[in-house]
């Protein structure tokens, strides 16, 4: 019989390796904060007071992002409404505590004055719009971008170009000394950092209201209510809560937490047109990273993004945006429900335009072939500012818009990347071509740069679809959203391979065939083939097995997976398929305009893709080019009906109008407008006597031998 007693090797707890782990981050922030570093590690990190700096900006920064986010988080994560006016909030509660701040002369005020009206402004936005769609996340989705297109020209119209700037209270303006040990002389004294009191000031408030917030969601009444109303709001009602009144109470305390960051960020740094979008992109991908619904995974998701921007901004100035854009990648390939996101978000059923089966069905009729025609012969007949403005423009927007509508329309996926996409490859065809900037150019042959562009924007577009389908729902959207964000921001601090704000110019189609395709006609014929091109592509993939197989996990995914479809790779697919569509669209768009800038792939260019896909109708692949020949008018002619400094608030409040009114577009409202007219001459002609209509003897209704 063997003595020998068992004795494993020794496993740490998880529990052990936290408190390990704990340990060792508290004596690396004290060694941080007190310690003298040595020599090579001071020149490494361009010396101790650089990087410190860094890790305190990135932390306050932090703490401002989070009071951004905790009110997207609050309404989006726990009551699932998708609301894109957010940073339209943040930047209106801005606007407004800077007026009464100014008005009364105490900042305090300001600051009450833009949680109070922005709160009134939330509690509106749910009576008015969310309590009108409840359920719908993809028509919340379009409503509050279109609320957010009109708030941001409403707000340039008010308020002017112009950046303010609050007047901070001396107590708390101008910086404290910390104990964080700079540097030691060599006479012996010892010095320290000396920081801005009001960014710690605005980091205690975050902290303050953040653990305000989780005691109240997890710890009360109140919170409990709420969780209990999203889950099953009529059993709630049944026990005496008034659930209406519930949620607009917490849709209030949202837009009080985005007034209030408004004047708490405007304060820190300044309140200029186009914070909205960039705090709307923060929170973004704040919630992303995080995981939706969750407070905790809204700070830490905020610390990341903050660190992240601040270290990138001091230590790879030119790509600091990569970096935020890398942690989001990153979770979503390790966790695509985020940090302290639910797993459910990832399986959950994406938002699909049109009902299953409903794709309007491309049939080559006889009015298509008038359609044909007559924009062939369109050239005969129009001016040459009509030509070239609005005709090939219409078409190439078409085409862009198309590639959206291929995604959303037969793969249920909503992207906002797809101007995006086109950029990538405009920029390609500067880059790899001619161009009159003296920043690279290739010079390559167009034959070979054209169709390089092409190919570089489909496998960039796959490239956003493998991280998008990692995830369902209106995360698609918003992962979409903060992609072509990215790619804008890096655009325009890159100047060795994207020239910055400035761009590239002198793009112009190649002379061929001895034609100098930039003039109007050969332009607009070479636009038109290019446009009919992708539109038989798009018919043809729909009918093909390929496009049956995406429509069906469309429809239910998990279906398709049962009888064998690899739906992952079908979207991706469908991904790269759209993107060679906006490639190729995206090429004419920088012939088209002579340039390509930061400005050409902006957050609010992107925007008005989805608005020309979605008032033409994302039903059938004619819609885009309908919604892109309306645009296009509107944006000409605007200066005669509003002026054209108010363009965004018409185009906005004809989206509105149309996605309340008619969310499938012009297409949808033709299909219920077409019936009455097709019926009216029926109806007369059964009530006239002595015809074929009359009744019949059992007092049937006879049509021409139809029972």
């Amino acid at each position: 019989m063997s003595l020998a007693v068992a004795n494993p090797a020794f496993a740490p707890s998880a529990r052990q390796a936290r408190n390990a782990l704990a340990l060792l981050a508290a004596a690396l922030v004290l060694w941080m904060v007190f310690g003298v570093w040595p020599d090579w590690l001071d020149n490494l990190l361009l010396g101790k007071k650089a990087f410190v700096s860094a890790i305190l900006n990135g932390i306050t920064l932090a703490g401002l992002y989070f009071l951004v986010a905790s009110g997207f988080t609050l309404v989006f994560g726990l009551m699932r409404n998708v609301n894109l006016a957010h940073g339209s909030l943040y930047l209106l509660g801005a606007y407004v505590g800077y007026d009464v701040a100014q008005w009364s002369g105490v900042w305090s005020l300001g600051v009450v004055g833009g949680a109070v009206a922005i709160g009134a402004a939330g509690a509106l936005l749910q009576i008015f719009v969310f309590q009108r769609l409840t359920g719908d996340e993809l028509r919340q989705t379009l409503v509050t971008i279109g609320i957010s297109i009109v708030a941001a020209d409403l707000m340039l119209a008010i308020w002017g170009g112009k950046t303010y700037q609050f007047s901070i209270p001396p107590q708390l303006d101008g910086a404290v000394t910390t104990p964080i040990i700079t540097a030691i002389k060599s006479s012996g004294k010892i010095v320290t950092l000396r920081y801005p009191l009001y960014r710690l000031v605005v980091l205690a408030i975050s902290v303050v209201i953040g653990v305000g917030l989780w005691f109240a969601l997890n710890r009360t009444k109140f919170g409990g209510m709420i969780r209990a109303g999203v889950d099953d709001r009529d059993m709630l009602s049944t026990v005496g809560v008034n659930v209406r009144l519930l949620f607009v109470g917490v849709f209030a305390i949202g837009g009080a937490l985005a007034g209030l960051s408004g004047v708490i960020g405007g304060s820190a740094l300044s309140i200029a047109p186009g914070e909205d979008v960039r705090y709307l992109m923060a929170s973004l991908v704040v919630v992303i990273v995080g995981g939706m619904g969750s407070i905790v995974g809204a700070a830490i998701g905020a610390l990341l993004v903050g660190l992240a921007e601040q270290i990138g901004l001091v230590y790879l100035p030119t790509y600091g945006v990569v970096l935020t854009f890398v942690i989001m990648v990153v979770t979503l390939a390790l966790r695509p429900q985020g940090i302290m996101g639910n797993a459910r978000t990832r399986l959950a059923d994406p938002p699909r335009p049109p009902a299953a089966g409903d794709i309007v069905s491309a049939e080559f009729t006889p009015a298509t072939a008038a359609l044909g025609v007559a924009l062939i012969l369109f050239p005969l007949v129009a001016s040459p500012f009509v030509i070239f403005q609005l005709g090939s423009q219409t078409l190439i927007l078409g085409a862009i818009a198309l590639s959206l509508m291929v995604l959303a329309g037969y793969g249920g996926m909503v992207s906002m990347a797809q101007l995006t996409v086109a950029g990538v490859a405009g920029y390609a065809v500067a880059i790899l071509g001619p161009n009159s900037t003296g920043v690279l150019g290739l010079n390559w042959p167009w034959w070979i740069y054209a169709p390089v562009a092409i190919l570089i924007a489909g496998l960039v577009s796959a490239l956003i679809g493998a991280i998008a389908v990692r995830t369902a729902g209106i995360y698609t959207i918003m992962i979409t959203l903060a992609t072509g964000a990215a790619f804008f921001y890096l655009a325009q601090q890159n100047y060795s391979l994207f020239n910055g704000h400035s761009g590239f110019r002198g793009l112009a189609p190649p002379d061929v065939f001895g034609v100098s395709w930039r003039k109007p006609i050969p332009f607009y014929y070479l636009s038109l083939a290019v446009a009919a091109i992708c539109y038989s592509a798009v018919v043809y993939a729909s009918r093909s097995p390929f496009g049956l197989a995406l429509m069906a996990s469309r429809d239910n995914a998990r279906r398709a997976r049962a009888v064998g479809h690899n739906v992952t790779t079908l979207r991706i697919a469908a991904f790269l398929y759209a993107g060679l569509i906006a490639g190729a669209a995206g090429v004419l768009y920088v012939w088209f305009n002579g340039r390509v800038s930061p400005g050409t792939v902006s957050v609010s260019e992107a925007v008005g893709v989805l608005v020309v896909a979605v008032i033409g109708g994302v039903r059938h692949p004619i819609g885009p080019f309908l919604g892109a020949a309306l645009y296009v008018l509107l944006k000409t002619f605007a200066i005669d009906l509003v002026g054209a400094d108010r363009f965004n608030t018409l185009i906005g409040a004809i989206f509105l109008i149309i996605v309340f009114v008619s969310p499938d577009g012009i297409l949808g409202m033709w299909r219920r407008i077409a019936p009455a007219f097709a019926q009216k001459p029926l109806r007369e002609a059964q009530e006239a006597p002595g015809t074929a209509f009359d009744r019949g003897p059992q007092g049937t209704r006879n049509v021409g031998g139809w029972k």
